[in-house]
């Protein structure tokens, strides 16, 4: 990744990430980052060379810290003992129901900063939310999520809520950027063309002006207002010679 292509808080981040590598090496200390978003972890690791571990409290996580721990007293602690990140576990009532955005605004209103907060996984009746170490203790101490009363323990202490995805089967022109943008978001080509120009549209977490191009299997699109989808599945042509494919869009 070019440094040139990095607007400024990028450049910042990846001066940053370089900063906590040479710290480690020099002190054989391990470092990490605060929390990442999925393109700012792409900056991360395109901003150093050797190995930086990314982890989030889980496997799979999309927000994630970087951390340097080769040649360290903790190279070979698994991550979870080592990461500065507490899951913390939210217990209501079923009839209740809660998002994603209830929590993350309840968060954000104790004036704990974004890069604290990792993944916010929701399901009936309770929820699991990562955060940095150094705000744990002021997110235990919430009771209510808005209007409804919560309880929450350290740890993750019910069954981890899974990423709810709704499939759309669908036929493409081709499988330009443009057209495969149009049926993610259902909308029109020229208004997919144009989200794409204006720089709100993401190819594997990189932003992505071109509209003319060529969309792979398992490329994650994110769409700003939209939400981020993933191109699963291509499985051939229909007799007028438009492509099937199978977009994943993350709920």
């Amino acid at each position: 990744m070019a440094f040139s292509l990095l607007n400024e808080e990028e450049r910042y981040l990846s001066a940053h990430i370089a900063d906590l590598q040479r710290l480690s090496v020099k002190s054989g200390v391990p470092r990490f980052s605060t929390f990442l978003n999925e393109r700012e972890a792409v900056v991360a690791k395109n901003s150093v060379k050797g190995r930086p571990c990314f982890y989030g409290g889980y496997d799979g996580a999309a927000r994630v810290v970087c951390g340097f721990v080769q040649d360290t007293y903790a190279e070979e602690l698994a991550p979870s003992d080592i990461f500065p990140i507490v899951p913390i576990t939210f217990s209501f009532r079923e009839r209740d129901s809660l998002s994603h955005r209830d929590f993350l605004g309840a968060i954000l209103s104790l004036e704990i900063k974004r890069e604290l907060v990792g993944d916010i996984l929701t399901a009936e009746g309770h929820a699991v939310v990562f955060v940095h170490e150094m705000a744990a203790e002021l997110v235990m101490a919430l009771d209510k999520i808005g209007k409804v009363g919560v309880s929450c323990e350290r740890g993750v202490t019910r069954p981890l809520p899974q990423q709810q995805i709704k499939r759309i089967d669908t036929t493409v022109s081709s499988l330009r950027l443009d057209c495969i943008v149009s049926a993610a978001v259902n909308t029109s080509r020229d208004r997919s063309a144009s989200l794409i120009k204006s720089g709100m549209v993401n190819a594997d977490f990189s932003p992505c002006l071109n509209v003319s191009a060529e969309v792979k299997e398992n490329t994650v699109i994110s769409v700003r207002g939209s939400g981020r989808f993933r191109l699963s599945e291509i499985s051939g042509e229909t007799r007028k010679g438009r492509i099937r494919v199978v977009i994943d869009k993350y709920i």
